[in-house]
């Protein structure tokens, strides 16, 4: 055989593969093999290398999970104090050690807390609307009043209704805002069964404040800024007028308690909106979210609407929110409860520097967390806690389950707490956070007492309503009651707030209340329809002029409604009655 057949016979048998599945791996596990030992000795090589070098050289070498090498003076260095490691040992805080009792030096709290009775505005209130005006101002209701006639004149709607719009002043709002205020403790499952003359619906109340017809275009029109000159970046531009008075004025008048708290609410909301936000837990589980800072008396400080993370992602940060909300409150020995949203050892570091404390619980996969207390396993009653350089406790505690807080105010005490059951052994950490976490709770569940939210489609008009309407009315509550003494539920404040803003009271009597408004009602004439019908006289006017008599009483239809405060009693259709009424 020639050679050169003898090669191309060599490559097809060297080109052949396996004749069964055996061989096959037995082929592919002596390749993987020959690779791994390879490997093995390269790095065998690299590292006999690196010894050498160092015998060689006169410095020790540390090498790190890295594989850095951190080079060390010799023993003839002129000190040891300036080696690097030692920095590195001084500089770590997340060293954490069992506890010793050794918290931050915070100022303690001495600045006076609640009603600021030194305020001239607030020793001359007496009444419930003198407290509610002092958040709700007349200069709200006019910005109101204004933006809902500018509003009006830029919506060209061509319907009969807006088309008859009369401008609005500061009193109609009130008026409106207080029938709002009223339907929230008289609930119809529509607006229109409250003007309804029906006798199981019917009610006298609103029909003596305002026509059904005016209220519904006022809830059409109201608006709180103006279209033209709204910031497209800002998506709370249309209610940023609302949000801004309302968070200055809740400062105005109050000084904050020792006791702090932060957290989330969030107010139902089902429509289209792009920073709309599911919480499992609440009541209401998709909504807007508010974060909130309230007193331990209910008392709601300071808030801020979340608008999502695409437009500002620093500033929604769990730490920054917090730092936004304290803003004016640092460097007075505060204490801030917190839940495991917020809670860090980073915030506590960042607040201990401006001298306020915190509680909180605590997540178990934060960074910095000792690992020591995050890993442990406990049976019920048992403690475990850990302290670090700056003061700052981290516990866990099993109760039920593992409860994991974080304290810069406590160390491991223990004390007896009262509960439904009897008295039980709990960490102090915990007794106080049960104490300061309240607040908001107590908050949004004294706002959904009578409230008036309704389904709606428009955002920033609900989001106002909100804030208006149930967060401003439970701070003006709660401010009536520290001032005067008085003991007043929210039912009973809200009854005597919606007789204060539509300015009526029971001796007023229905015609006086409501003898410009009833002026004019199309009733159906009783009998039988065939004798009591007649030509709607609009409608035969109109076509007597156009077509004559004699076509005209061929083209008009008889009707049997009729107008009863006219004079005659004209017949009229639907659409000849709205027209002239």
């Amino acid at each position: 055989m020639p050679e050169r057949q003898k090669n191309e016979h060599q490559k097809k048998i060297s080109r052949k593969k396996p004749r069964d599945y055996k061989d096959s791996l037995r082929q592919r596990a002596f390749s993987s093999t020959e690779t791994i030992f390879k490997k093995f000795v390269t790095h065998k090589l690299k590292m006999s290398r690196v010894q050498r070098d160092s015998e060689s050289s006169s410095e020790v070498c540390v090498t790190s999970k890295r594989r850095r090498v951190i080079p060390l003076p010799s023993s003839g260095s002129e000190s040891s104090s300036n080696s690097p490691l030692r920095n590195i040992e001084t500089s770590d805080l997340n060293e954490w050690f069992e506890p010793r009792g050794n918290q931050p030096n915070i100022v303690s709290f001495t600045s006076p807390q609640g009603a600021k009775l030194s305020n001239e505005q607030v020793q001359n209130c007496k009444k419930v609307e003198d407290f509610y005006g002092l958040y709700v101002t007349e200069s709200m209701f006019e910005h109101i009043a204004e933006q809902t006639n500018i509003y009006a004149t830029q919506s060209r709607v061509d319907s009969e209704r807006c088309n008859k719009w009369v401008p609005t002043d500061k009193n109609e709002i009130k008026r409106f805002f207080g029938l709002i205020l009223w339907m929230g403790l008289a609930k119809f499952p529509s607006l229109s069964l409250y003007w309804s003359q029906d006798p199981m619906f019917g009610h006298t109340f609103p029909q003596k404040i305002m026509c059904r017809d005016r209220f519904q275009i006022l809830l059409r029109m109201l608006h709180f800024a103006d279209n033209t000159k709204v910031d497209a970046s800002n998506r709370l531009s249309k209610v940023e007028f609302i949000l801004n008075e309302l968070n200055s004025n809740f400062k105005k008048y109050y000084d904050p308690t020792e006791m702090l708290c932060i957290d989330e609410s969030i107010m139902p909301f089902r429509g289209r909106i792009v920073f709309r936000q599911y919480m499992k837990q609440k009541r209401h589980r998709y909504g807007i979210k508010i974060f909130k800072l309230c007193c331990t008396n209910n008392y709601t400080y300071s808030y801020r609407v979340y608008t999502g993370k695409t437009l500002d992602k620093e500033s929604k940060t769990p730490t920054n929110v917090v730092l936004n909300l304290c803003e004016s409150l640092f460097e007075k020995g505060h204490t801030l409860c917190t839940d495991n949203y917020y809670t860090s050892v980073d915030l506590a570091n960042k607040l201990i520097s401006k001298n306020m404390h915190l509680i909180g619980t605590l997540r178990p996969n934060r960074k910095e967390n000792p690992k020591a207390v995050v890993t442990a396993k406990l049976r019920r009653g048992e403690v475990i806690a850990r302290e670090n350089r700056n003061g700052i406790t981290v516990m866990k505690w099993k109760d039920k389950r593992d409860v994991l807080v974080l304290s810069t105010k406590h160390s491991n005490e223990m004390e007896n707490a009262t509960t439904r059951t009897g008295v039980s052994w709990k960490p102090k950490i915990i007794i106080d956070y049960n104490k300061g976490k309240t607040p908001i709770d107590l908050s949004d569940q004294m706002s959904s007492y009578s409230s008036p939210l309704r389904r709606a489609l428009k955002w920033y008009r609900k989001l106002a309503f909100d804030l208006l309407l149930n967060t401003a009315v439970v701070n003006a509550l709660h401010m009536y009651q520290s001032v005067t003494g008085t003991k007043i539920s929210i039912t009973m404040f809200r009854k005597q707030l919606v007789a204060a803003l539509t300015q009526h009271s029971h001796e007023q009597t229905p015609v006086e209340a409501g003898k410009s408004r009833r002026i004019h009602r199309l009733r159906e004439k009783e009998g039988k329809a065939h004798k009591v019908r007649k030509y709607c006289s609009e409608c035969y006017s109109m076509n007597t002029k156009m077509l004559g008599r004699d076509i005209a009483k061929k083209n008009t239809k008889k009707v049997v409604t009729y107008c009863d405060m006219c004079q005659s009693h004209p017949h009229f259709c639907l659409k000849c009655f709205n027209k002239l009424h």
